[in-house]
């Protein structure tokens, strides 16, 4: 019952250059090495705490039971008294995960998601998405599942403050549709001057374990799914905020849990987008659990570089 309680902020740590802060409405900022190179801006944390809605994990399912569907938009304040719920935080005593639950005792489905870091893959949001009774037909759930407000490579921390609008401009979100890789970058450099300023990064992100129907690179059709409205796939975005959504139709006649993951990824070169798309083309399970290996592997570092020092 944390959401009883005002929000209050949080740190997650990495063995590797990662730097990460959230706030325990959701709300976060994250990226490797400094601010220069960020995933979501870098803000102060009211700004954060109150950004949970645009910035950040974003989650929508359409439950289909007994010829009717319920909108569930877990973590959201749209939804304050609409079900009855339970919100859960836990933390690894390492620092290195946290994870988000919420049971909603009406649909009997429980949701959870978790950060995490790795370092070779970047950023890693796990979701679980599980059935709690044996006698609830819940049949089918649609699922609109990703993160929103992402930045491109090359936005400097005073562009992120002070220029946050005319840094959409320049934006440019691109998906590869084979793989469903979003890559997310700048027209150019955000500049006055009369003089070549490309930008020749990118910021990266896909995700493994469900069957992608439609992909969005943006926010502008989450209404549209809210009202259970048929979505088009996004191919090409400009000038807009950037995001990325995953959607798809989890079956629960045949199992009573599934689960994802979504992963990005910042200042990525021409080549290191090729690596990605080479991964992708790959079988998907070896790819999850890879992934999830990794994130293990960061956790069992940073236990060792604090036993090395006065841990």
């Amino acid at each position: 019952n944390f959401d009883a309680i005002p929000p209050f902020f949080i740190s997650l740590v990495s063995s590797s250059d990662h730097w990460f802060f959230i706030s325990s409405t959701g709300g976060l900022s994250a990226g490797r090495k400094n601010i220069e190179r960020a995933l979501f801006p870098y803000y102060t944390e009211d700004k954060l705490s109150e950004n949970s809605e645009n910035t950040g994990a974003k989650t929508i399912f359409l439950v289909n039971r007994e010829n009717q569907t319920w909108v569930w938009e877990p973590f959201s304040i749209r939804q304050i008294g609409a079900y009855s719920t339970e919100r859960n935080l836990y933390k690894n005593i390492a620092g290195t995960t946290l994870i988000f639950e919420e049971i909603n005792h009406d649909l009997a489905l429980t949701f959870r998601y978790a950060w995490r870091t790795s370092e070779k893959f970047g950023f890693v949001k796990t979701s679980w998405l599980s059935n709690d009774s044996s006698t609830a037909s819940t049949s089918q759930v649609e699922v609109l599942d990703g993160i929103q407000n992402i930045l491109p490579a090359n936005v400097s921390s005073s562009i992120q403050v002070n220029f946050s609008c005319l840094q959409d401009a320049y934006k440019r979100s691109e998906l590869e549709v084979e793989t469903g890789l979003g890559i997310f970058v700048l027209n150019s450099i955000v500049s006055d001057r009369a003089e070549p300023s490309e930008s020749f990064l990118a910021t990266t992100v896909f995700q493994v374990g469900l069957e992608g129907r439609n992909y969005l690179l943006s926010s502008l059709q989450l209404d549209q799914f809210r009202r259970a409205k048929d979505l088009a796939t996004e191919t090409e975005i400009r000038g807009q905020r950037s995001a990325y959504f995953v959607q798809a139709t989890l079956d629960f006649s045949g199992t009573s849990k599934y689960t994802w993951h979504i992963v990005a990824d910042v200042c990525q070169d021409g080549a290191e987008v090729v690596k990605t798309l080479g991964l992708l083309k790959k079988d998907h399970t070896l790819l999850y659990n890879e992934i999830e290996e990794d994130t293990i592997d960061n956790t069992a570092q940073i236990t060792e570089i604090v036993a090395s020092s006065d841990g």
